[in-house]
């Protein structure tokens, strides 16, 4: 099928060939431009001048003789008017940014749509008043009236703006449209063309209307528009809304060159999981056309959702050879961004700690620090760029535990690095002046490293270098805007500013635009056509975008008669316009969606498909629709098998080895929660990976208590206790928590915050406990602790005469009266009905009985060194319930640990190990999803997921 702009270019040669040097032709983007040369010059027989090209956006600006302002500075020109329009009152800088970006977007409609802004305004004005109107009489509160202050004050920014613009003869894009808009009769008379030829285009603005439409009248342009009979003619299809509007506006005559091009077309619609199935799903159609067809001409990939930019070029295949990208990658998702952000995040934070501590000297909060280690370019900061020596300063950090690093040890972490290029990132007076220098010297420094790289010739690093070089020009434009506003004089200003220039700013892919693939945002396919298309993520919520900018103006203000600005439903349109104009003249589409549902639903094709599967059929049996989903899911019945671990001689090797260094009970535990758990964690020996604790965890207060206690009872050991030691260890107990929790953190650590207030709880929890035991002693009790944190151990004869080692530590023996006591401390609560358990099968298989496991077990380690001991309870003190006294577990079928009941656990103990040591029986994963809700396993065992998930 002929191209648009080829008959586009056809049209103009044949009409102005002699002349066409005199004409102006005007497109919906600068790609079109491109492809219209191309034919041009394939038809040109002699040399002659070239008509001239410019998007709509150019044309503005070329006949308005404005300069389009930078939108950044628009902002600060809205944030000198707040100062001055609030004085004292007025908002900070990073405060009032949002709201300046809506008042942006909101008055750059206003002007495309040349509304009388002070009839919306006014309108806007009394709307809210009227909201806000109280029927009873009551008067407004304070914030009511700012509230309706500010909606009354937001038609004097305009008016400042325009005034701060017009004085430089500067414009938002807006403000340069409505003026040429509203002096179209005048700015006209002194164009240089015979002809304005417009093409392409669909949901035109007021103000780009009136000025198309001033044109035609007086003959001084021509007018083209792209459409196809499919939704042209159908009063229901929302692609063709605005164009049936427009041939009835702009042209009383039949519109050419509308065509039926979806009376015979391919439409494939795959649903994929997940956008990386997606764009691995996309290589494969690549490759399946390069076979078919040999090349990728006239092949479009587009990309509904443009953050997949980077992951789809990776999985564009080989054989694709020379591809062409045109969307541009937005300086926000490359590395160096992450690591200039990571910088100033660090320093942030730096002058966040200072503030929160009075004053005190900067320190460097360590997720920050490992942040930058761990960046894949701090190795270029390192001599020979060592990725070893990154990794030991990592180490470093990590084993430090510290949450908050002084400014005065940086030095030292860094002390093995030679040169100053790291300690340049942390210059001694921090200013956004002292820091644009320092990131300067840092993009100076990976300049430096990256064409040393490129020399040594293992990679191009072209990408790279254009990444430096980019953020260097960035940085300028953030110098620029330092000397002009002094506003920007804190680092948090300085961050936002980078942040919104790498949002804005987008690094160009150099390629043949005119050959081979062309990866393409939805946009960027305006007037351009395809044999083949592939779009990705054509997803309800992705196309069209449920995504709008914020606005100041309600949506029924919006919608009124005298106001007209686009809504929700004009921005469908729109898309609904670019998704079948792309799909009109290709010979076959792939349309691939995301069957994966998020947090907000998702997983939903988007309703263009759903039209075009319901619509397409009626209009032509020629249009040929399928549809498929793909499934990653495992075969049937995968999900039901287990992972098991056979017990192979290494495997049995372990087991050994185990079984001589000895079995706590916690390790049993785990192996009646879950076979495959005890493996993994006491044969395979996989750790977990070490995180510096930001806020003390419940294992480190455990700990804490522990050790204080046995600092403190210490002391007393084979000592009759009396209420008076137990009222004296208060006295001690606060310099002796802060003394253990320092074993963990640095003293600046546990002294605000939630830290400092686990301290406290912490010495509350022990004091209570004292007072617990200080009263019962006043009742007339006795009482003796004759070990803490007590090493009990016995041998068992296994199977095959391996000697069996049963080990563990209580945290008290004591002597109550005349009967022996085994304590275990808990910093949590206690489910006592857990400590009953109704059967010994229940406590060997059940791990919600773990505390009642653990408790036999020391009973009858305890009992095997101390064989005269026949008669004790074993119980748990809750350190955070310490008032109801030990809980004390409850054998089955007794009352109380007695010979018997040691006796019978021992005979369910040997029973267990054997199982343990039985080479048949293999270490198997639980069937029960419930016991995998805090195992630090369940990644491996793809147990993080619920079952419906998978």
């Amino acid at each position: 099928m002929p191209a648009f702009l080829k008959k586009l270019t056809e049209h103009i040669y044949s009409t102005y060939g002699d002349r066409l040097g005199a004409s102006c032709i005007v497109l919906p983007n600068r790609r079109a431009i491109l492809y219209i040369k191309s034919y041009l010059a394939g038809m040109l027989k002699q040399t002659t001048f070239l008509p001239e090209f410019y998007s709509i956006e150019d044309f503005v600006a070329r006949c308005s003789g404005l300069v389009i302002s930078d939108s950044l500075a628009d902002q600060f020109r809205l944030y000198e008017l707040h100062c001055e329009l609030e004085g004292k009152d007025a908002r900070s800088v990073e405060e009032f940014f949002p709201y300046a970006a809506w008042m942006l977007s909101d008055f750059n409609e206003i002007d495309m749509y040349l509304v009388d802004r002070q009839k919306l305004y006014t309108y806007l004005t009394e709307v809210r008043a009227m909201k806000l109107w109280n029927p009873d009489g009551r008067p407004l509160t304070d914030f009511e009236k700012n509230y309706l202050e500010f909606y009354r004050s937001i038609k004097q920014y305009y008016d400042g703006l325009h005034e701060k613009t017009n004085a430089k003869k500067l414009a938002y894009q807006g403000q340069a449209f409505r003026q040429l808009a509203e002096n179209i009769e005048k700015e006209a008379e002194g164009w240089p063309w015979d002809k304005v030829i417009f093409a392409g285009f669909n949901a035109l603005t007021p103000a780009e209307e009136k000025i198309i439409k001033y044109l035609l009248k007086r003959e001084k342009a021509e007018i083209f528009w792209d459409a196809d009979d499919y939704y042209l003619n159908n009063k229901d299809q929302e692609a063709g809304y605005f164009l049936r509007k427009y041939f009835h506006d702009f042209d009383k005559t039949e519109p050419r060159w509308i065509g039926n091009n979806f009376m015979n077309k391919k439409v494939r619609i795959i649903g994929v999981p997940g956008n990386t199935g997606q764009l691995k799903y996309a290589g494969e159609i690549l490759l399946q056309l390069i076979k078919e067809k040999g090349s990728l001409d006239r092949t479009a990939l587009v990309l509904s959702d443009e953050s997949l930019l980077l992951p789809m070029l990776n999985s564009i295949p080989e054989e694709a050879g020379d591809f062409n990208v045109t969307m541009g990658l937005a300086l926000k998702h490359t590395p160096l961004y992450s690591m200039i952000d990571t910088i100033l995040s660090l320093q942030r934070n730096a002058d966040r700690f200072r503030e929160m501590r009075q004053g005190k000297q900067r320190a460097f909060y360590s997720k920050d620090l490992l942040r930058l280690i761990c960046h894949p370019w701090f190795n270029m900061l390192l001599p020979g760029g060592s990725v070893n020596l990154a990794m030991e300063i990592n180490e470093k950090v990590r084993n430090s535990n510290r949450i908050f690093i002084p400014a005065n040890e940086i030095k030292e972490l860094f002390h093995e690095v030679e040169g100053d290029k790291i300690m340049e990132l942390f210059p001694g007076k921090v200013s956004p002046e002292s820091m644009m220098e320092s990131l300067s010297l840092l993009l100076g420094t990976l300049r430096q490293g990256f064409i040393e790289l490129k020399e040594n010739g293992s990679h191009d690093y072209g990408l790279e270098l254009e990444y430096v070089f980019r953020f260097n020009s960035q940085f300028q434009r953030m110098k620029d805007l330092m000397k002009s506003y002094e506003s920007i004089s804190s680092l948090r200003t300085l961050q936002m500013i980078f942040r919104q220039l790498a949002q804005q700013d987008r690094i160009a892919f150099r390629g043949e635009p005119l050959k081979g693939l062309q990866v393409m945002g939805m946009l960027e396919t305006r007037t351009l056509d395809f044999d083949t298309v592939i779009m990705i993520s054509v997803n309800e919520g992705t196309l069209p975008s449920a995504r709008l900018p914020n606005s100041f103006i309600p949506f029924d203000i919006k919608t009124e008669s005298d106001f007209k600005l686009p809504t929700y439903r004009h921005n469908n349109r729109v898309f609904a316009y670019h998704f079948y104009r792309l799909l009109q003249r290709a010979d076959e589409a792939y349309l691939l969606y995301n069957v994966e549902s998020n947090a907000l639903g998702g997983g939903e094709k988007s309703r263009f498909i759903t039209q075009l599967q319901h619509e397409g059929p009626k209009y032509s049996p020629g249009i040929d629709i399928s549809e498929e989903l793909l499934s990653i899911s495992p075969p049937a019945g995968i999900r039901d098998t287990t992972i098991t671990i056979d017990k192979d001689k290494h495997v049995m090797r372990l087991l050994r080895e185990e079984a001589e260094k000895g079995f706590h009970p916690s390790s049993l535990s785990k192996y009646i929660n879950c076979p495959l758990q005890f493996y993994l964690a006491r044969l395979a020996r996989l750790a977990d990976t070490d995180e510096i604790e930001e806020t003390i965890d419940a294992r480190t207060l455990g700990i804490v208590a522990h050790e204080s206690l046995q600092k403190l009872l210490g002391e007393y050991l084979g000592v009759k206790l009396t209420k008076e030691i137990f009222k004296g260890f208060k006295k001690e107990t606060r310099a002796e928590v802060r003394r253990q929790f320092q074993k963990f953190y640095h003293e600046d650590d546990i002294s605000y915050g939630k830290n400092y207030l686990v301290v406290n709880v912490a010495e509350h929890m022990l004091n209570q406990l004292f007072d617990r035991e200080a009263q019962w002693l006043g009742d007339g009790q006795e009482m003796i602790v004759s070990a803490l944190e007590y090493g009990l151990s016995t041998l068992l004869l296994g199977a095959d005469n391996t000697q069996v080692k049963f080990k563990g530590t209580a945290d008290r023996i004591d002597k109550k009266g005349e009967k022996v006591r085994i304590i275990d401390y808990k910093t949590g609560g206690v489910d006592t009905s857990k400590l009953k358990p109704a059967n010994w099968d229940k406590l060997f298989s059940d791990p919600e009985y773990s505390q009642a496991f653990q408790l036999m077990m020391y009973a009858w380690l305890y009992h095997k060194t101390n064989p005269e001991a026949k008669d004790m309870d074993a119980g748990i003190i809750s350190l955070k319930t310490p008032g109801n006294g030990p809980d004390m577990v409850k054998p089955p079928d007794s009352k109380a640990i007695d010979l018997k009941t040691l006796q019978l656990f021992e005979e369910h103990l040997i029973t267990l190990i054997q199982a343990i040591f039985d080479p048949s029986v293999p270490f198997k994963q639980t069937e029960d999803d419930k016991r995998c809700k805090y195992c630090s396993y369940k990644e491996i065992c793809n147990r993080s997921l619920g079952k419906d998930e998978y």
